[in-house]
């Protein structure tokens, strides 16, 4: 009678790339993380530039600021931008096409960065424009800003390079993904807004009304 062996335990099968399952989510949250993050903020861009004649105007003037050699071509290059920055948004909508936005989105922002790196260098005093005429100065969080922004752009590349542009996302994962994508987005892109909320004193505290110094 012949004996039969302990049964081996079930080998796990390794999913394509040679990544764990664990390890093949956090590469897929990553990846959908900074492409949604990434083209939510540039469609915040866009429309903070172009939704009123003004905020264009306002933000081709930061560009003569921030790059005076375009002076002369101040229209087209703040044009270029925008037309740069819708791309972005259009290409990091859909898995397939989110390595060329990844991409594009490290050029336009390294060379954001750059511009606002010199404008404080030589304390340039202008406004960033970046989401349209907020009205506030270049100041060290916007590059903090764009510096948040590359590293979503860097993560992004990264989980396309370990393979994770294929379909199969669980579906709750990717709705919190996307949430969570979508309030850091808003917080981005109101980032002046609430630094402003934030250091507004009220008047009473400032100027004491007459009647409560008697």
């Amino acid at each position: 009678m012949s004996r039969v062996g302990p049964t081996a335990p079930p080998r796990s099968v390794p999913s394509p790339g040679g990544t764990s399952p664990k390890e093949r989510t956090s590469v897929d949250h990553l990846f959908d993380f900074g492409r949604i993050f990434l083209g939510l903020v540039f469609a915040f861009s866009v429309a903070g530039k172009v939704h009123r004649p003004a905020a264009f105007r306002a933000f081709r003037q930061s560009v003569v600021s921030l790059a005076p050699p375009l002076r002369g071509a101040a229209t087209p290059a703040a044009a270029l931008i925008v037309v740069a920055e819708t791309a972005s948004a259009l290409t990091l909508a859909l898995p397939v096409t989110a390595p060329v936005g990844f991409t594009l989105s490290v050029v336009l922002v390294t060379a954001f960065t750059a511009a606002l790196v010199v404008a404080l260098r030589t304390k340039t005093a202008t406004t960033c424009g970046c989401f349209g005429d907020s009205g506030s100065p270049v100041a060290p969080r916007h590059i903090a800003r764009n510096v948040v922004l590359l590293l979503a752009a860097g993560g992004g590349l990264f989980g396309w390079a370990a393979g994770a542009a294929g379909a199969g996302r669980p579906t709750g994962s990717l709705v919190l993904v996307s949430g969570l994508a979508a309030i850091l987005a808003i917080v981005t892109a109101t980032l002046d807004d609430i630094v402003s909320l934030f250091n507004t004193v009220p008047e009473t505290a400032t100027h004491p009304r007459a009647d409560a110094q008697q």
